[in-house]
């Protein structure tokens, strides 16, 4: 289903880019100033989108899937195929005028027909479902208070599946388990050889009933039947990671979207073009300017080094413009409201976030990354990683020039403990729920305060 959501996908975008570029020459042909080559110019849609297709496929099929998830993903999708799209028209066409407003437009206009598109397909596939098309039919087995609240996930019919029945020993205390019992979990290997349309199995059993287990598995292995284990978990709580190591199942204890390799590459790709950019098109003027005040107000260097914690506990330098004199409490203590050690200029730039503007090498150099947690000092990882539970969490990411605490209240000076706290709990949250769109969104914020919608309490 995937491929034909995918040729889909491809017609749309050639009827769509090919009408669209039609439409732009009739109302505003000064827009496609620099576009002159038609077939090229699709041929860099279908190219830019399949990759991002390849790195974000279709989930709109997926059963279990929300719609909010969908949009996640159709954004993200069109965000890379925009980026990629841009890359590759700076580089075959370095010195031509770069057809920015066409290009917003088009993949605007397409991500709105995509999404109308995805739910079209949702609908269709709700509808064959709920009326007893594209179903799948399962067996539950166990009496369980985990395989109940299965069993109720799996009787919505939106979701395409049919119970025809549930396997325990001895009474349940779950009505919806008990109205569908077919037999004891000794039953099953007579019922299944008369019932061999049955798709998949979902069990839980008691600790001394495993080798029961494997014998279930192996009669669906040689049945075509997919089984499915059911673990009773009550040692995390929160978010969990299932996985598989050479065939031992483990559980991790919590969701990394970040050790993905995929969005690993993903992440990385972005910082280099988005550091680059700001590194030729705005660090060179900023520098010359910067350079000239610190110099004249305060004698030292133009840039401070400073040794922080970085990804795995690692240490880096992290290079920002000085704002402060120099002096011997760099190291140990943070900047305040009315720091004696700032000079003016410096004042002006911690405000104006200006003197984290060379951390962008960092990025570029690959210890830190354009959103993320925000790196300390040693001197602090050191005194709250004793303090703060779960502290050194925060370095299982890479450090980030911005991050999800500091667009939501905790940026700047952490007078108590409890704002550290507060600060943990929110890169401990970007950590694990982490997707290109909320990096987006980071950045957008981040700008966003910067132009004085939110002061925070940057010294």
């Amino acid at each position: 289903m995937r491929i034909g959501i995918y040729v889909i996908d491809i017609t749309l975008l050639t009827l769509f880019i090919v009408g669209f570029y039609k439409l732009i020459a009739v109302v505003s042909p000064t827009s496609l100033h620099g576009i002159e080559n038609v077939p090229w110019l699709l041929f860099t849609y279908i190219l830019s989108f399949s990759i991002s297709a390849f790195l974000f496929p279709s989930i709109t099929q997926s059963r279990f899937v929300k719609g909010e998830a969908i949009v996640i993903r159709v954004v993200t999708t069109c965000s890379m195929t925009l980026l990629f799209i841009s890359l590759i028209t700076l580089l075959s066409h370095p010195s031509d005028y770069f057809p920015r407003k066409f290009l917003l437009m088009s993949i605007g206009g397409y991500m709105i027909l995509l999404l109308i598109e995805r739910f079209c397909i949702r609908a269709v596939l709700s509808h064959l479902r709920s009326n007893k098309r594209n179903q799948k039919k399962v067996v539950l087995i166990g009496k369980e208070q985990v395989v109940s609240h299965l069993f109720n996930i799996l009787s919505t019919p939106f979701y395409g599946y049919e119970i025809v029945g549930t396997f325990y020993d001895g009474d349940c205390l779950y009505e919806n388990l008990a109205s569908k019992r077919i037999g004891s979990i000794g039953d099953i290997y007579g019922w299944l050889s008369k019932n061999l349309q049955v798709n998949e199995i979902y069990g839980n059993f008691p600790k001394d009933q495993h080798y029961v287990v494997n014998m279930i598995s192996k009669f669906c292995d040689n049945h075509l039947i997919r089984f499915f284990y059911i673990p009773t978990i009550d040692v995390f709580k929160g978010n969990m990671a299932f996985m598989s190591l050479d065939g031992v199942p483990v559980i991790a204890r919590r969701e990394e979207p970040l050790r993905d390799t995929r969005n690993k590459i993903i992440k990385r790709i972005f910082d280099i073009v988005f550091s680059s950019i700001v590194l030729l098109l705005i660090f060179p003027w900023v520098f010359i300017v910067a350079a000239i005040i610190i110099k004249i107000q305060s004698p030292g260097p133009i840039f401070f080094l400073q040794e922080r914690t970085g990804l795995d506990g690692k240490i880096f330098k992290c290079i920002k413009f000085r704002s402060m004199k120099v002096n011997a409490d760099a190291d140990k203590v943070q900047a305040t409201a009315d720091d004696p050690r700032k000079f003016p200029f410096g004042d002006f730039m911690r405000k104006a976030n200006i003197d984290e503007l060379p951390q962008f090498i960092n990025v570029f150099m690959g210890d830190m990354s354009v959103v993320g947690p925000r790196p300390h000092m040693l001197k602090h990882t050191n005194e709250y990683s004793k303090l703060i539970n779960r502290f050194m969490v925060r370095h299982f990411a890479k450090p980030g020039i911005t991050g999800l605490a500091q667009v939501t209240g905790f940026r700047g000076e952490t007078r108590y403990i409890d704002q550290m706290e507060g600060r943990v709990k929110k890169d401990i949250e970007y950590i694990e729920n982490w997707t290109f769109l909320l990096d987006l969104k980071i950045i957008f914020l981040t700008v966003w305060n910067m132009l004085g919608k939110e002061k925070g309490n940057a010294y």
